[in-house]
């Protein structure tokens, strides 16, 4: 189960996620998966829209949905750094009246028995509408989506 930890300021929050996911497969194959644009976007909760614009860059439109703001927002994400044991992404985002930056590390190594750990930071600054909405429901959306994004990933390794 992930760490979440979100520290709130007026309009404008700053979130911290991490935790480690292990899953069954080589680390080759986790790599090939979590830097795949085709597959880590099908695999965001309530996916609308993707363009996949190069193996380092898409553009995802999904749907959100906090308490009544209820809406879509466009997320574009670009992988800067990539190597066997890891990557880094960053993402920028707008939409219910909100802008979201986010910038995702993922470090891998191999279990024993042949499978992968692959331990993740990723440092988010939302401001808007979602900001001003109380720490609870942001919390529990953010644990709604990381849970639904990690089960996926784990159907497509496993």
């Amino acid at each position: 189960m992930p760490s979440l930890y979100i520290i709130a300021k007026g309009d404008v929050s700053r979130l911290r996620f991490e935790g480690i996911f292990t899953v069954a497969s080589p680390k080759e194959r986790v790599f090939a998966v979590v830097t795949d644009p085709n597959q880590v976007a099908r695999c965001m909760p309530d996916l609308r829209k993707l363009e996949v614009k190069s193996k380092d860059e898409f553009v995802a439109v999904v749907g959100t949905g906090i308490s009544l703001l209820k809406g879509e927002i466009s997320l574009h994400f670009r992988t800067l750094e990539k190597s066997p044991s890891g990557a880094k992404m960053v993402a920028h985002g707008s939409g219910l009246g909100s802008i979201v930056d986010v910038e995702m590390v993922t470090e891998l190594t191999d279990d024993e028995g042949g499978g992968t750990s692959m331990k993740w930071t990723a440092e988010a600054k939302v401001s808007g509408k979602i900001a001003s909405l109380g720490q609870g429901l942001i919390k529990s959306q953010s644990e709604r989506i990381i849970r639904q994004l990690f089960d996926c990933l784990r159907g497509k390794l496993e």
